[in-house]
Order: C-alpha cells, then structure tokens, then sequence
C-alpha cells in the first residue's frame, strides 16, 4: 500500500499541511499510521480530502460535511446522504438569492440617491421612500 507523508498529502490536495493536522484532529480523516514518528497517511486519507475540499467548494459546512462522512448509517448509498445535504443546500441558496436580489435592488436605488445630506436619506429610509 501506498503511504504519504503529511506534505504529500496536502500537495496533493492543494492545501497546507495544517489543514490535514486541522480535517485529522476533526476526525474527519485518519493516518494510516506512524513511520519514524511521523504521520502516514493512505490513498483512502487523499481522496477524503479531495471530497472534503469539493464538498467545501460547493458550500457544505465542516458540520455538514461530518454528516455526509458519519451522520448517515453505514449502508446508507453515497447518493442518498449527497441528496439530503443538497437539498438543505438548495434551500439555503433560494433564500441567499432572494436576501442578494433584495440587497441588489436597494443597492441600485441608493446609488442613484439625490440627498443633499444623509439626515434627509435618514427621514427618507425611515419614511420608505429613499
């Protein structure tokens, strides 16, 4: 079997090596074993990290992603725990885009503001018509 040191690891995930230490004390990844006292990791600890930073780039929390590694029973199918947390997700989304569409329209409406100070965008915005 294949083992590597914990640089290798992170250069082949493209993280620094405190992020394994970090996913390691997490609990989210485990060392294959210790080799002259340093931490050796399997192909199983490299690909877990590669689905830890996709799972990471598309938005799921460390939380969220301890549920995908072992909030699920064993036999539990991949695609059904992925199904769980993304349809959360989904819902996350729809409300970060409705929060974006309404922070959107308020930005655009301000930047277009005719006050002369902001005591009058004050009584404005309080009277909902700035």
């Amino acid at each position: 079997m294949d083992t590597f040191g914990i640089g290798e690891v992170a250069r082949r995930v493209g993280v620094r090596a405190s992020t394994v230490r970090y996913y390691e004390a997490r609990g989210l990844i485990e060392p294959f074993g210790r080799t002259g006292g340093k931490r050796v990791y399997g192909r199983e600890a490299v690909e877990r990290m590669a689905l830890i930073n996709f799972a990471k780039e598309v938005g799921f929390s460390l939380a969220e992603i301890r549920k995908l590694l072992a909030g699920f029973p064993l036999d539990t199918p991949a695609g059904m725990r992925w199904s769980e947390l993304a349809a959360a997700k989904l819902i996350e989304l729809d409300a970060m885009s409705q929060r974006i569409a309404v922070m959107r329209a308020a930005l655009e409406r301000i930047s277009r503001c005719g006050c002369r100070d902001l005591d009058q965008c004050a009584r404005g915005i309080a009277a909902k018509t700035c």
